[in-house]
């Protein structure tokens, strides 16, 4: 079934609006707004998916100030929008005192903490180049850039989210292949009876489209079940990273490199289910780091001459790809995993 199509207010109409109140109580200065409604930039809209992460970041590093609420559901991490692209360094450090100086007066910092910030800021490569472009922005424009390889789907849910139905296939972004980046969307268990619900994020295969003539052979994609469906293709020329935070069963936790890198519930930080995630995929020539939370739960070096856990499935001799896809992975019809605000970062 086709997701339900519904009419959103765009961005830039809904940040136009909400910087502007915050303009006319106090929380954003004149000097901002007028900077945002020019396009210059301020504070976000209101955030629907606010970042989990316990901690701010910026950009790539982690700083020891807690994340709070702040306004309009969004935290501080939110309000630094230390993820867009920034015409200028100077550009970022400017939103960045006059967000600082806004929360530290409604008591959400202290002087030592906008410090931290700031000398963090200082040090970042924010400004000097791309940030992340979102690939699903809970639209259904944005929904329609992905395709389904081949059974079960994914609908597109009231909140902004898509979840999971059916399987066991696979919605890969069609948009565009990544060499080096980094992948970040939200993620939780939406399974309601008592169980939990297994899922993943597939990174690194090859166009799922090629026709199994044009091929190269003795490739991984004309191996076994991978001759006839898309979904093994993308199971056998990329890595799985595992989603699935149950105490029994698939012995794979959160965060496994699937078949290459295992780790355990102690290393998966487990959530419950309800509960949103901030997971993070990065992948750097054929080294991988998956980040849950804010934590590395698993480091993964994808090296010629490793094997796969299960005896049918290609070694890694067979996934040396220096580009591929990115693409969910609907399991079964007893899981059920919401998605949200996923973007990519081009680190090529």
């Amino acid at each position: 079934m086709a997701p339900h199509r519904r009419r959103r207010t765009s961005r830039s109409t809904i940040g136009l609006t909400l910087t502007l109140a915050l303009a006319s109580t106090g929380l954003l200065a004149p000097a901002a707004a007028a900077a945002t409604a020019s396009g210059g930039g301020a504070l976000p809209a209101a955030c629907p998916a606010p970042d989990a992460r316990p901690t701010v970041w910026i950009l790539d590093e982690r700083t020891t100030v807690p994340n709070r609420s702040a306004w309009g559901g969004c935290t501080i991490n939110d309000l630094i929008d230390d993820e867009r692209t920034w015409a200028s360094k100077g550009a970022f450090l400017r939103h960045l005192t006059a967000v600082t100086t806004r929360l530290r007066n409604k008591h959400l910092l202290n002087g030592r903490e906008q410090g931290r910030l700031a000398a963090a800021a200082a040090r970042s490569d924010i400004g000097r180049g791309r940030g992340y472009e979102t690939v699903f922005d809970g639209t259904a424009a944005s929904l329609s850039k992905w395709l389904q390889a081949p059974d079960g789907s994914f609908s597109l849910q009231p909140d902004g989210s898509i979840r999971t139905v059916g399987g066991l296939g696979m919605l890969w972004y069609a948009g565009r292949d990544y060499g080096d980046f980094s992948l970040r969307l939200q993620f939780r268990d939406a399974r309601t009876d008592g169980g939990y619900s297994n899922s993943g994020v597939f990174v690194r295969f090859p166009d799922l489209r090629t026709p199994l003539e044009e091929r190269p052979p003795g490739s991984c994609g004309t191996i076994g079940s991978a001759r006839t469906s898309p979904a093994w293709v993308a199971i056998y020329c990329g890595h799985e990273i595992q989603i699935y935070d149950g105490p029994t069963g698939e012995p794979q936790k959160t965060g496994s490199v699937y078949n290459f890198g295992t780790i355990g519930l102690d290393r998966a930080r487990p959530t419950p289910p309800g509960t949103w995630n901030d997971y993070e995929i990065r992948v750097q020539g054929q080294h991988y780091t998956v980040i849950r939370n804010g934590e590395v739960i698993n480091e993964f070096d994808n090296a010629p001459g490793k094997s796969s856990s299960r005896a049918s499935d290609p070694p890694t001799d067979l996934r040396q790809f220096a580009r591929g896809f990115i693409g969910l992975q609907n399991h079964g019809s007893g899981d059920v995993v919401d998605f949200r605000n996923v973007r990519v970062r081009d680190l090529s």
